[in-house]
């Protein structure tokens, strides 16, 4: 072999050496990185429309917020953070004078942790209303057809908890009002209770006739004046769980 193409044949090999060591070291991490990048690209690309659906939504959302936060502040006057006792009689009194009844006395009580109703069987028998068992027909019994005690008997209703509402949280406040006034006037007057924005829950009323002596001064006037008695309760739900309950 001649010296000529011995250096031809070495400088083959040197230009094929110099192509491979191009292609590994230059080529193809560059086709890596493209190809990482690719990937990247494409993963991106996911993560913006899901962005863009979400911020769609929200979007969607934004146009009902006045209306859900009128409904946030509607309920947070109905059922406050705080006792606020100075606002409840004010709105007490005003319900008062558009009903046309005289405030006697208002009773406020301390708050009171919230206990939730114990579970109730979803069974409809006298048994889960009483407690008891259900007594068996007498075997003496007519040929009068008589009822069946669980088709007569209403099914007991199930108590229904949510466990954001807690001891620690939710107060009751027990609160007693009585005015003086006719029947039509202590209607209209609970009739606005019911109706004010804070919630006041009844669940016990009771009249009197309390004899007064009439505006001529004579003790032999008198005249009947009907006093009733609304007893029942208003509700606190502070924001932060375990904030103490202070009266306000």
């Amino acid at each position: 072999m001649s010296r000529n193409r011995m250096m031809l044949l070495i400088a083959g090999v040197a230009a094929v050496v110099v192509v491979l060591g191009g292609y590994f070291l230059g080529v193809q991490p560059q086709l890596a990185r493209a190809s990482v990048a690719r990937s990247d690209t494409a993963d991106t690309a996911s993560s913006n429309a899901t962005t863009r659906a979400e911020i769609d939504r929200l979007r969607e959302q934004a146009k009902s917020l006045p209306q859900m936060q009128a409904s946030l502040a509607a309920l947070r006057t109905s059922v406050p953070s705080v006792p606020n006792t100075s606002g409840l009689l004010t709105e007490l009194n005003s319900t008062a004078d558009a009903a046309g009844v005289t405030v006697a006395t208002v009773t406020i009580g301390d708050p009171q942790a919230y206990s939730p109703p114990a579970a109730t069987s979803p069974t409809g028998s006298a048994a889960a209303a009483t407690g008891g068992s259900t007594p068996s027909p007498s075997p003496s019994a007519t040929s009068e057809p008589t009822a069946s005690p669980t088709a007569s008997t209403p099914a007991v209703p199930r108590a229904t908890t949510n466990s954001a509402i807690t001891s620690q949280n939710f107060s009751v406040i027990p609160v007693a009002v009585s005015v003086n006034g006719s029947f039509s006037q202590a209607l209209a007057f609970v009739k606005g209770m019911q109706s004010d924005g804070r919630l006041y829950l009844i669940d016990s009323i009771s009249s009197a006739t309390e004899n007064g002596s009439a505006s001529t001064g004579s003790s032999d006037s008198a005249a009947a004046t009907p006093s009733w008695t609304f007893s029942g309760y208003v509700y606190v739900l502070s924001d932060e769980a375990g904030a103490p309950q202070t009266k306000g």
